[in-house]
């Protein structure tokens, strides 16, 4: 494969970036099922604790999501640009990359801080349902 052929699919796809981010967020405008919708015995107690949970979680994952986007955006900038702009745009992948990890640890993070709310049999229904959901949308 030329050097050229190369270059243009590696921009093609790059350039698409900001595309899959938009996709992506409106992907993640659907709602959800809560988990207080899932769970059918949580106490008053767990119920308040784990939507305090996904409360701060949230408002932690949309600021990485816009700083995320605020990448997207300059990287759609250089793609855009006449000029070889090789370590800007590799420096901004690489910090697209960096933030796309505090989001999936902060998920985590998350999961992790309900779980120890819930008993062994509400974390099983959370499973079963989610496997369910999993069906549904194959």
């Amino acid at each position: 494969m030329s050097k050229r052929v190369a270059i243009f699919m590696l921009m093609a796809v790059v350039s698409l970036s900001p595309v899959m981010g938009q996709q992506h967020e409106k992907k993640h405008d659907k709602k959800h099922r809560e988990i207080t919708e899932i769970v059918s015995n949580l106490t008053a107690s767990q119920k308040r604790k784990v939507e305090q949970v996904g409360k701060e979680s949230k408002e932690r994952i949309d600021v990485l999501r816009r700083q995320k986007k605020s990448v997207c955006d300059s990287i759609g900038v250089i793609l855009n640009s006449d000029e070889d702009r090789t370590a800007d745009i590799y420096r901004l992948f690489e910090r697209e990359a960096q933030i796309q990890v505090q989001i999936n640890k902060e998920m985590y993070s998350a999961k992790l801080r309900v779980d120890a709310l819930l008993t062994d049999e509400q974390r099983a229904e959370i499973r079963r349902a989610l496997e369910e959901d999993r069906k549904r949308h194959r």
